[in-house]
């Protein structure tokens, strides 16, 4: 029964021991994978963030840009619609050349009618409003353009710097990939040979 026990005791302690190495290399591969995970955040994800930035400010130059666009649109529209309103004035009335036979309704027309000194104010003011408009739809067209022109040249030169950039982020990627793996290959390998010992 002593011989039974004392071999069952160094059974015991070899496999306490090969179980010792197990966790011993375990920890070791936990721990590689923390500095992993932090060299990749450093490396890699950091040059992802700046593409989800750059994707950021390419919304914001959109909006500008639609806000330009806007505003030369809006700019020429009222430029028409203040010529609409010059040309309208110039045209007689509905009616006016037309003798009406009753005098109720001629009473009530003539309430409505301008005079020729509020035709002439309104005359006055629509071009007035008009000449402003035309002064900033020049400005507003340059400012548009200027605009286009800046941003075209940003783009050019992100687009050759991409390229590069990914190729080298991608290959970093790739190369903390694989020294965890072989970290993980040498720790499994270790697991392997400390459960196989006797």
């Amino acid at each position: 029964m002593r011989k039974a026990l004392k071999t069952i005791k160094q059974w015991y302690q070899r496999r306490v021991r090969a179980l010792q190495k197990i966790g011993h290399n375990l920890d070791n591969l936990e721990g590689a994978g923390n500095v992993l995970l932090l060299e990749e955040e450093m490396k890699f994800y950091e040059n992802l963030k700046e593409y989800a930035n750059y994707a950021c400010s390419l919304r914001d130059f959109i909006r500008k840009y639609e806000l330009l666009q806007y505003k030369v649109e809006s700019l020429e529209a009222t430029i028409e619609s203040k010529k609409a309103g010059l040309f309208l004035m110039g045209k007689p009335e509905a009616g006016e050349d037309v003798a009406s036979s009753e005098d109720s309704k001629k009473n009530l027309s003539n309430l409505f009618k301008m005079t020729p000194a509020q035709k002439e104010a309104r005359r006055s003011r629509l071009q007035q409003e008009l000449s402003e408009a035309e002064g900033c739809l020049d400005p507003a067209k340059q400012d548009l353009e200027q605009f286009c022109t800046e941003a075209d040249e940003e783009l050019k030169l992100w687009k050759e710097e991409k390229l590069a950039s990914l190729k080298t982020t991608f290959r970093i990627y790739a190369k903390l990939q694989l020294q965890h793996c072989q970290q993980g290959l040498q720790c499994w390998q270790a697991v392997s040979t400390a459960a196989a010992s006797k």
